[in-house]
């Protein structure tokens, strides 16, 4: 081996890296842009979880936009009222008042939902959807098959034993990617709903209630048993599918206690139990006491 040519070789790539790192920080300086000391302080601020709520596709672009002053400090969904805070500190405004959201499922089928025939492919909603409009004769439940889990930035979904995902109120942050992710979210399968929210309807067909009861045991019948008994007319029957009206709801239960179908639920983060536990049993919770004197000034 010639050592002449091994050190010719050695120089001439030290050379070369010499230049190239001389031309790289001679471009830097020429090229470098002056950025705002507070999108490092929004960038910390921020959940960084990346999961593109806010319609944006980092937190850093977002942190961008918040001290550009072309999105309001309270865009990151995910963060909520804590971030919002945090920020509006940063940027020297007043605090807003940010309304916190939760996702919920309006769906009670799972295994309790007639099957049109097997499926066997790739194990993902979006991919069943496309074989025929899906494997369920529902046109607007759930698949199961945890597109949603698996998207969650925030692991606040898992798909229990009837074949439904579950979500953890404790995790999730209303950032609507599950609603994204989902083949049906845009009909409304999941949704987002306020927080403190205390009951949902688990049942999003519209259909008639004769052709639900055909595919699906748990499905709403729009019987109006729980538009009758609500003491606050918070929940009306609406083309023959219940809809609960937040804005009156005061959580007391009764709609959950009246009807037949259990396809009414019990929700939200100030609930008498953990979602995960409430999700399916509805009145058969421990501590469950609906009251019909309840009224939103007792709320």
């Amino acid at each position: 081996m010639d050592i002449t040519l091994m050190i010719k070789a050695i120089a001439a790539l030290s050379v070369i890296g010499v230049v190239a790192a001389a031309m790289l920080a001679g471009a830097a300086r020429k090229f470098h842009v002056e950025v705002d000391a507070r999108v490092e302080e929004v960038l910390a601020a921020l959940p960084g979880s990346n999961c593109g709520a806010c319609g944006n596709p980092s937190c850093f672009t977002v942190a961008m936009a918040i001290v550009a002053e072309t999105m309001p400090v309270t865009a990151c969904v995910a963060g909520g009222q804590p971030v919002a805070d945090t920020v509006a500190g940063i940027m020297g405004v007043e605090k807003c008042e940010v309304a916190a959201v939760v996702s919920v499922r309006h769906c009670g089928g799972g295994l309790a939902a007639t099957k049109r025939f097997d499926y066997s492919g790739l194990q993902s909603c979006n991919s069943v959807a496309r074989l025929a409009g899906g494997d369920i004769l529902c046109p607007a439940g759930c698949f199961g098959y945890g597109d949603c889990a698996q998207a969650c930035p925030f692991d606040a979904i898992t798909v229990d034993s009837r074949g439904l995902p579950v979500i953890d109120l404790a995790r999730c942050t209303g950032c609507g990617v599950c609603i994204q992710e989902c083949p049906r979210g845009a009909q409304g399968l999941l949704a987002m709903i306020p927080e403190e929210a205390a009951v949902v309807v688990r049942c999003n067909s519209k259909d008639r209630p004769r052709a639900r009861k055909g595919y699906c045991s748990m499905c709403c019948i729009g019987c109006k048993k729980c538009e009758k008994a609500c003491p606050n007319d918070a929940i009306h029957v609406v083309d023959f599918l219940a809809v609960v009206d937040y804005d009156k709801c005061t959580g007391c239960g009764v709609c959950v206690e009246v009807c037949p179908q259990e396809c009414i639920d019990l929700t939200g983060r100030m609930a008498i139990a953990p979602a995960t536990e409430l999700d399916g049993r509805a009145d058969k919770v421990d501590g469950f006491e609906p009251s019909r004197d309840r009224n939103r000034d007792d709320a």
